[in-house]
């Protein structure tokens, strides 16, 4: 795994060199987290074959950090400028694959940028679908810091064993007050969805507490997606168990969708 830095964004690199027949994947981490979330993913994608690029958003694990103002205003539409960043360094249109409030971020970037193919894993939901409104007090003056490990636990990490769980509760950051209310029904990010046509791939568990198996088919619908719904897990496809099978799933999904 190589490491570099674009403007003040941390980005970790794996794969092989780049490929005029494949387009690079940029993976886009959810609130509270960071690049280390797609820990499990990367491996699978760079063996075979996929040139990956995970980033941090300003604020979170080892990219720069934000004025307290800036921080606290910021709107998960805003981490669209983090994916220019890298997909400018990079230099060819990306593949995006984002998970929770960053699936939502790849949706917004993809509105207006181009975009070889989406890959949506538990996404916060546009404003054109809405978002439950959870009982999570937000302080629009206040970092949202991470909740007790418990009600962490229920909200990223079910289906993750308790030892992984709590290595990676360490590891999560305080969010913008401005994100958590746009992903919790408190605020909202519009999105033409009718701007969007690449192909794109829609996973999510049935038993996700933060963005619910049916507005999220709902979204699937809206942009005639690939979709998967799976019987027994939760927001933590990244880290559960069958981490490594769904990164495989997708894979070969790309290679199938994009003649790779």
């Amino acid at each position: 795994m190589e490491h570099y830095r674009v403007n003040g964004v941390h980005v970790q690199h794996a794969g092989p060199p780049a490929s005029e027949s494949r387009p690079p994947l940029i993976f886009v981490h959810g609130g509270l987290h960071g690049s280390w979330s797609w820990h499990r993913f990367l491996p699978v994608f760079s063996h075979a074959g996929w040139e990956c690029h995970a980033l941090d958003w300003y604020g979170h694990h080892e990219s720069d950090a934000l004025p307290a103002g800036e921080f606290l205003t910021r709107s998960i539409a805003d981490v669209g400028s983090e994916i220019g960043l890298v997909a400018a360094h990079v230099g060819r249109v990306p593949v995006l694959v984002g998970h929770s409030m960053g699936a939502l971020a790849c949706l917004k970037y993809a509105e207006a940028a181009p975009v070889a193919a989406l890959v949506l894993l538990a996404p916060v939901l546009p404003e054109e679908i809405g978002n439950p409104d959870l009982p999570l007090d937000v302080d629009p003056n206040r970092p949202w810091e991470p909740p007790p490990f418990e009600l962490a636990r229920k909200m990223f990490f079910d289906g993750v064993e308790e030892s992984d769980a709590r290595q990676y509760y360490e590891l999560l950051c305080a969010e913008s007050p401005r994100c958590v209310a746009e992903a919790t029904g408190k605020a909202a990010v519009p999105v033409e969805l009718d701007a969007l046509n690449m192909p794109t791939l829609i996973l999510v568990g049935e038993e996700d507490r933060l963005t619910p198996a049916d507005l999220v088919q709902e979204l699937a619908g809206r942009l005639d997606a690939d979709f998967r719904r799976y019987a027994t897990r939760s927001h933590s496809l990244l880290v559960d168990k069958d981490a490594e099978q769904t990164a495989e799933l997708i894979a070969g999904w790309l290679t199938t969708r994009l003649h790779g």
